[in-house]
């Protein structure tokens, strides 16, 4: 079998968790040699019960594993263990990562990701400004990543698929579930414009205990994590505190002080989120932290670039440009020049000046 294989193997083990599969690779270090482990050498493994042997012990079967790692992919879905290469960047740095994702769709790689959670019971303004962030983000290429519940979540997936980007959704189920059974049609368009993303194996039912932890992946995995509504005692809190511990930005829009939905993300601003009230205010952010994570190599910088992108940046020099004058020159409609150049930014090539002037970066 293949190191896939052993790792979909431990997995699905019943019973075996992410606390017992830490003191299985802490005693065996490879899924292969917990497969090669006998009785005896798995009875020295702190933390596993007989029933955990017993059950480690008849699950081997080969044929079995094989063939549902086929039967997944013949389904559109993925496994990536914590070891391949695929595995989202970002999540392999948290507190307890988890050691396996099961994916529907395809993953992005050095894409900035917004996260944007909120209230299930949100009001008609929550949802709309939830759509308007998601949208404008999405149209320069930012990601959006939630977690597909009712309200705000689900306002954040549609607003990014408008703006024609890609969104992740995140659940706390598997992959082959729609939870909510609404979000059904949803839920296919992100799958075909983004991903399904789940650490629950196949067939696993929504529970309330998953939650929290689906939360800490949709942090794990994103840049910053933007709160549109939330009450004082919310889920959407759980996201933030975890977002906190993993290092990540934290933006907050702010609501009327008599809303109880504004409580969560007035009280956020107070404790020092960055207050939000347009996707510039994110942009500045992300934009800063993207350029300085970037190599500059002049030899090398074509292979980073899409083909608009050789063209826009061809226009510029060491000599600020406005923006003008770039659409004059590359001959690219100005809403389209906007997109691109904020790309550009992303990438750490160009720089903006005060007044939309633009620069190459050294």
């Amino acid at each position: 079998m293949e190191q896939e294989h052993y790792w979909l193997w431990l997995k699905n083990i019943k019973g075996i968790g992410i606390k017992k599969t830490k003191y299985l690779l802490n005693h065996f270090e490879k899924p292969k040699f917990i497969w090669e482990a006998n009785d005896e050498q798995l009875t020295n493994v702190k933390g596993i019960s007989e029933l955990d042997r017993k059950r480690i012990l008849e699950s081997r079967n080969k044929q079995s594993i094989i063939k549902y790692y086929n039967k997944l992919r013949e389904n559109n879905i993925k496994f990536y263990s914590i070891k391949h290469d695929d595995y989202p960047m970002n999540l392999k740095n948290i507190y307890d990562s988890p050691y396996g994702v099961y994916i529907k769709g395809t993953l992005e790689k050095d894409a900035p990701i917004i996260a944007i959670v909120g209230a299930r019971n949100c009001s008609e303004y929550g949802r709309q400004v939830a759509k308007l962030f998601a949208r404008e983000l999405a149209k320069m290429g930012i990601i959006i990543i939630s977690g597909m519940a009712r309200g705000i979540d689900t306002a954040a997936h549609i607003g990014a698929l408008e703006g024609g980007g890609k969104t992740y959704a995140v659940l706390g189920c598997g992959v082959n579930i729609c939870y909510p059974k609404e979000n059904y049609r949803l839920m296919n368009d992100i799958s075909k414009n983004g991903a399904i993303i789940s650490e629950f194996n196949i067939n696993q039912t929504p529970k309330a205990g998953n939650f929290p932890l689906r939360n800490r992946i949709i942090s794990g995995i994103s840049d910053g994590v933007l709160v549109v509504e939330a009450a004082k005692k919310s889920g959407s809190l759980i996201t933030v505190d975890q977002a906190l511990d993993q290092g990540r930005d934290v933006y907050s829009v702010p609501g009327r002080v008599i809303d109880k939905n504004s409580e969560g993300t007035n009280n956020l601003i107070k404790m020092g989120a960055k207050m939000v009230t347009n996707v510039d205010d994110i942009l500045e952010e992300i934009s800063i932290k993207y350029s300085s994570q970037k190599q500059k190599n002049s030899e090398n910088i074509n292979l980073i670039l899409a083909e608009s992108e050789k063209i826009v940046y061809s226009c510029l020099s060491l000599e600020p440009l406005f923006i003008n004058d770039i659409h004059i020159k590359s001959k690219i409609p100005i809403d389209e020049l906007m997109v691109i150049l904020t790309k550009l930014e992303f990438k750490g090539v160009i720089e903006q000046l005060p007044n939309k002037y633009f620069i190459k970066k050294l």
